[in-house]
């Protein structure tokens, strides 16, 4: 216990001796004169008095440490996921470890030092009715983090963690294992050895796809014990299979990949379940399927290709934009200053989604090139490709703005230049061809490249640079820009129709050229999202138990966010019935809604955001609620993972019978050890009413002696 003042203790008794000898003073003064033990009391009392008030000038505080005990706190965490039940529908499944959870919790002693909790994608408290093995996905992870949160600050000693160690969401549990600040106890639940299993193992295909384009699907599948044997990977939906191939099953720890392919020839969301055949004998069947949802959009790109002049580098474009069952496609190829083989120029060019220009504008600049500068620079995407009628003067003085990189010396000749991928291009997706390794792209035919010195734009991004006579430069040849909203590419290579008739000796990079196109108009095409109102669900697919989640940002024509918006979305289920509902603001134009358990089907919704009675926008999308079945994706139990768990955060593997005596021999080896806290209490002097009723006391005694005495 001590005494803390705002200023030096020296000058507190300097203060304290002064008001004393000044009172003693005064007394010695008065009027009649007291002395004896009257003038005793009388200085004593404002004596007291000035004490107390000078005391308190010094803010005083009264600071006493006390000790107590703090109980420990030994957190139990059980797995309350599907994958610890018997398989539903009565196949050969592993013996079920609910059984052994429940028994090793009822075991438990009933001790103050226990937290008991549940846990599945999220984590809650364990009462004595509410463990239900119901849980679709499985954190282990967030179950710890949870719980070392929770209980921060508490003489928190270990963590028993009870599951099969097989986890589905969020990060992987070792890392927080490694970092824990107790030790992590496992208690291994679920059959640890191989089991005969058939499962898909993966799911790969486009979350968008497009009404009359195929949409391929790779599955990959794997068995365990299985290998060698025949089985049927189907592609359902509806309950209508479309599409199906025959496997032979891969021996155990290996995957075998299937292609799959469907059209689809109408819009909206479509889920299909992706299976393999059962087999007798497996351990489950609830992974022999697997649910993908896709978004069929039945808008095509509306593409226009406007050439200076016909040019093989035409016919190759032309050819492949034809093929592309994606794109409508317009051409204009010009013949004369203003006039093209096809007929005029279209009026309303803010109509199409992007304009190709092939060796545009040519060596007559018209109006026509002037209208279609003027429709790039008002947000029209465009593809830049270069021909050897092109018009570089033109080109630069039309279009600078907005190529990805400009002419800034034009100068006549031409030179042949090689591809050089740099490390951008390395990872962009314009060069992500599908069986065409970016690493090959040098072997692809010299494209007459200008003389002129071109110049980047700031804000480009330089996919490939030319390479002549075997030294590579810092030209660009393909380039890349998003500004304010609006894409543009430039190939700035002359001859590009080698690429799609290459010799014998390239046939393996014959994708290539169909590829880049494809992948340069879907990116010039892919707008950035500027909408006012953005609503979206957390997940296209929800667990049928899971509750469905919204969220969505708000925000005003200056894209600055919408805190006080009224935000409804509407949910229209499959029978067509629509549930009403409204976002709750989570503040900076961020917005949340919780719609809560909804039966399996494929929902739509639409969001309207108003504020003040103003419409600010709306959204619109889809979801689909079903049987996740990612908790028998792997059966058994990963008995590796609970034994990692444990030795890395200094804790052992626990067999689950024992649980219940896990508490107590914890304690006899001093683990679970109550600590000693030590507490500091402050009580400022200045607060106490007890200090200012004695000076109010002392002065009014004081008072009251002088009148008895005559003094004044």
């Amino acid at each position: 216990m001590d005494l803390t003042l705002a200023a030096s203790p020296l000058l507190l008794l300097l203060a304290v001796a002064v008001a004393g000898a000044l009172t003693w003073w005064t007394y010695g003064r008065s009027t009649p004169r007291v002395t004896g033990p009257k003038r005793v009391l009388l200085v004593g009392l404002r004596f007291a008095a000035l004490f107390v008030v000078v005391l308190l000038l010094f803010e005083p505080v009264f600071r006493r440490v006390a000790q107590r005990e703090e109980p420990p706190v030994l957190a139990v965490l059980v797995d309350a996921s599907e994958s610890l039940t018997a398989d539903p529908e009565g196949n050969a499944a592993a013996p079920p470890g609910a059984e052994a959870v429940r028994a090793a919790l009822a075991g438990l002693p009933d001790a103050d030092a226990l937290r008991l909790y549940r846990f599945a994608a999220d984590v809650q408290p364990l009462t004595g009715d509410s463990l239900a093995f119901d849980g679709e996905r499985t954190d282990i992870a967030r179950a710890i983090r949870t719980v070392e949160e929770q209980l921060e600050g508490r003489n928190l000693r270990g963590i028993v963690l009870i599951s099969d160690g097989r986890y589905n969401t969020g990060r992987n549990p070792l890392y927080l294992a490694e970092r824990a600040r107790v030790p992590i106890y496992t208690a291994v639940v679920g059959d640890t050895t191989a089991q005969r299993d058939v499962r898909v193992s993966r799911v790969v295909t486009n979350e968008v796809a497009y009404v009359g384009s195929l949409l391929p699907v790779r599955v990959g599948v794997r068995a365990s014990g299985f290998g060698g044997q025949p089985a049927t990977v189907a592609l359902v939906e509806g309950g209508r299979t479309v599409a199906s191939e025959a496997v032979t099953l891969p021996a155990d720890g290996l995957e075998t990949t299937v292609e799959l392919e469907v059209t689809p020839t109408q819009p909206g969301l479509h889920r299909y379940a992706v299976t393999v055949s059962r087999l007798p004998g497996e351990a489950t069947y609830r992974n022999n399927a697997e649910s993908v949802t896709v978004r069929v959009l039945d808008t095509k790109r509306r593409v226009l290709l406007v050439a200076g002049a016909p040019s093989p580098d035409l016919t190759a474009l032309r050819t492949v934009l034809e093929a592309d069952p994606q794109v409508e496609l317009t051409v204009r190829t010009q013949r004369g200053p203003g006039a093209f083989y096809e007929g005029a120029l279209p009026s309303a060019l803010g109509a199409f989604d992007a304009a190709v220009l092939v060796g545009f504008p040519g060596p007559a600049p018209s109006d026509a090139a002037a209208a279609l500068a003027g429709a790039v620079s008002d947000g029209l995407p465009a593809l830049f490709v270069l021909a050897a009628q092109t018009d570089l003067g033109a080109l630069g003085r039309l279009f600078g703005d907005v190529l990805p990189a400009a002419p800034a010396v034009v100068r006549p000749g031409v030179d042949e230049a090689g591809v050089v991928v740099t490390p951008a291009g390395s990872t962009h997706p314009v060069l992500q061809v599908p069986g065409v390794p970016v690493d090959q792209l040098d072997r692809l035919p010299p494209l007459a490249y200008s003389t002129s010195r071109w110049t980047p734009a700031p804000d480009a991004r330089v996919l490939a640079s030319v390479r002549r006579g075997g030294v590579a430069l810092e030209a660009p040849l393909l380039a890349v820009r998003a500004s304010g909203g609006l894409r543009t590419a430039a190939l700035l290579g002359a001859g590009s129709w080698r690429w799609a008739n290459l010799p014998a000796d390239l046939e393996a990079l014959d994708p290539f050229y169909p590829g880049l196109v494809d992948n340069l108009l879907r990116w010039v095409t892919a707008r950035e999202d500027r909408r006012p109102v953005r609503v979206r669900p957390t997940r296209a697919l929800f667990g049928e138990r899971e509750a469905v989640t919204f969220s969505g940002q708000v925000y005003d024509e200056s894209l600055e966010p919408v805190d006080d918006a009224d935000v409804r979305v509407t949910v229209t289920a499959p029978d067509e019935t629509q549930t009403p509902l409204t976002m709750r603001p989570l503040g900076n134009g961020r917005y949340a809604l919780d719609a809560g358990v909804l039966p399996a089907g494929s929902y739509t919704y639409a969001a309207v955001a108003e504020r003040a009675g103003q419409p600010l926008g709306d959204d619109r999308g889809a979801f689909a609620v079903g049987a996740l079945a990612l908790e028998f994706r792997e059966p058994g139990a990963d008995a590796a993972l609970m034994r990692q768990l444990a030795r890395r955060s200094g804790g052992r593997v626990v067999p689950v019978a024992e649980v219940p005596a896990l508490p107590a021999q914890l304690a006899a080896e001093g683990r679970l050890a109550a600590r000693s806290v030590e507490e500091e209490r402050e009580t400022p002097l200045l607060h106490l009413p007890l200090l200012l009723g004695l000076v109010v006391a002392c002065l009014t005694a004081e008072w009251f002696v002088r009148k008895r005495s005559g003094m004044v």
